[in-house]
C-alpha cells in the first residue's frame, strides 16, 4: 500500500480525492508515489510555501490540478504482489573471430596541362583497370570517387599552371589472394594504394552470434536465479529478454607498396601483401525476471 505524505500550506490546505479546502489548522493526507515518479515528475512535490491572502483560492486551485494528477502517474508502474521482486540483469558474451573479408582501395592521380586530355587519360586508366579487375572471380568491384582541379603558378595566381585528378576503385573479397594479385597488376598500370583492410563478414558474423545465444541465455537465466538466491526467493520468471549486437567495423592493416607514386617504374612493384586479423564479436543479452 502506498503511504501517506501530510502536507501544511500556509493560507490553506489542499487534499485530494473528494476531499475539499480545509482551513489553516488542519493537515492533507497525499498519497506517497514511488520515488522513480517522483524524479520524473517532480513538480509532484513543489507546494507554495506562503500565499497571499487574495490568492488564496487561486493557488489552491492550482495545486489541485496538480495533484489530482497524481494518480494517474502512479498507473504507470505495476506493482508487483507482495513478496515478489522485479530484477533487471545483462550477460555479455564474447569471443575472437578470424577476419575474412579483404578490401583495396586504389587510385589513379594525373596531371595535363589541357582538362580533357587529363580526363581522357583518367577514364583510359580506369577502364583498363575495370577489365583487368572482371577476368577475377569472387572479387567484387565498384567504382569511388572521380575529381579534377587546377594548380596555379606561384607568379599569377590567375593563371593555371596544370590541371590534376584522380578517381579510385575498390575491391573486396573472400579471396584474399585472388585480390591481392589483382591488386598487384591495377598498380602496374599506374594505381597507387590508398587502403588495405580485413574485416568480419556480416554472415560469419551472424553464424557466430546464433551460436553465442543460446550461452548467453543460459548465464542470463543461472545470474538471476542467483540473484533471487540472495534476496531469499525460491523461484525466477523470466519476463522479457532483449538481444543486442554491436557492429563490426573493418580493421586497417598496412600493405606493401602503399602510396606508392605512379611514376615508378613497373618491374619495381610487388603484388600488396596482409595478414588477416582478429574480431570481436559479442552478443549482450538483457533480462527481466520476477523473483518469487
Amino acid at each position: 500500500m502506498l503511504g501517506e505524505y501530510r502536507h501544511k500550506l500556509l493560507g490553506t490546505s489542499i487534499c485530494l480525492g473528494k476531499n475539499r479546502a480545509r482551513p489553516l489548522t488542519e493537515e492533507v493526507a497525499l498519497p506517497i508515489l514511488p520515488s522513480t515518479v517522483y524524479r520524473q515528475y517532480p513538480s509532484i512535490l513543489t507546494f507554495p510555501v506562503e500565499l497571499p491572502m487574495k490568492k488564496t483560492l487561486l493557488s489552491a486551485l492550482a495545486a489541485t490540478s496538480l495533484l489530482t494528477a497524481a494518480p494517474a502517474f502512479a498507473q504507470e508502474f505495476q506493482l508487483l504482489p507482495e513478496g515478489q521482486t522485479m530484477l533487471t540483469l545483462s550477460v555479455t558474451e564474447r569471443v575472437q573471430a578470424q577476419q575474412d573479408t579483404l578490401h583495396a582501395s586504389l587510385r589513379i592521380e594525373l596531371s595535363d596541362k589541357n582538362a580533357d586530355a587529363l580526363q581522357s587519360k583518367i577514364n583510359a586508366a580506369m577502364t583498363k583497370a575495370l577489365a583487368e579487375a572482371k577476368k577475377v572471380s569472387g572479387v567484387k568491384t565498384s567504382t569511388g570517387y572521380y575529381s579534377v582541379y587546377q594548380t596555379y603558378t606561384d607568379n599569377n595566381p590567375r593563371t593555371v599552371k596544370s590541371w590534376n585528378g584522380s578517381q579510385t576503385i575498390d575491391l573486396e573479397s573472400k579471396d584474399a589472394k585472388a585480390l591481392l594479385e589483382l591488386a598487384g597488376k591495377i598498380q602496374e598500370a599506374g594505381f597507387a594504394t590508398n587502403n588495405l583492410s580485413y574485416s568480419l563478414s556480416t554472415e560469419k558474423a551472424d553464424e557466430i552470434r546464433e551460436n553465442l545465444l543460446e550461452t548467453a541465455l543460459t548465464r542470463a537465466k543461472a545470474k538471476a536465479e542467483r540473484a533471487a538466491k540472495g534476496l531469499g526467493k525460491k523461484e525466477v520468471e523470466l519476463v522479457q529478454v532483449g538481444i543486442d549486437s554491436p557492429v563490426d567495423f573493418p580493421q586497417p592493416v598496412m600493405a606493401r607498396g602503399m602510396m606508392m607514386k605512379a611514376e615508378m617504374a613497373a618491374d619495381s612493384f610487388a603484388a600488396p601483401v596482409a595478414e588477416a586479423g582478429e574480431s570481436e564479436v559479442t552478443l549482450t543479452v538483457n533480462v527481466r525476471a520476477i523473483a518469487k
